[in-house]
């Protein structure tokens, strides 16, 4: 049976729409400032075909999710991998399947290049339900992030 998949290939004219659902990500999720040109040289890399990739869900103007996905190795290796940067999609469309639509497409786009995908969760809210949902859509995790912040200059430590 062939399905058809909900995900396309984000375009140029999607940029501003997806600058916005970056900064609702940061607001939601970010843990360092939020720097528009670095945003711009990402989403402008799945343009340029210099090694990035843009999923999402929803028409032109429309855009419910997204995911973005970068080739990438690792200090000890010559070998490649697809990275994800994000996987997000907008509140008001959370009780969707869009999150696994994503993630579908990120293995589709792992196995078509032909590399191994690296994916994970960073996330201030409901962690442990998008873990789990990473979980069961790829099996166990193979490590974990902490995040340790120091207390910066002229801040009190909580």
């Amino acid at each position: 049976m062939i399905t058809t998949s909900p995900v396309r290939k984000a375009i140029p004219s999607d940029e501003p729409e997806l600058m916005d659902m970056c900064r609702k990500l940061h607001q939601e999720n970010g843990l360092f400032s939020f720097s528009e040109c670095k945003v711009q040289a990402v989403l402008q890399s799945a343009w340029n075909g210099s090694g990035g990739i843009i999923g999402v869900i929803g028409a032109p103007g429309k855009i419910e999710g997204s995911i973005c996905l970068t080739i990438n190795d690792y200090f000890y290796t010559d070998e490649f991998n697809l990275g994800e940067l994000w996987n997000f999609v907008l509140p008001e469309y959370r009780k969707s399947t869009n999150a696994k639509e994503l993630i579908n497409f990120a293995i589709r786009c792992s196995d078509e290049i032909g590399i191994p995908l690296i994916i994970g969760v960073i996330s201030n809210e409901r962690t442990a339900a998008k873990v789990g949902l990473y979980r069961r859509k790829l099996g166990d995790p193979k490590g974990a992030f902490f995040v340790h912040q120091p207390a910066r200059v002229g801040q009190n430590a909580a």
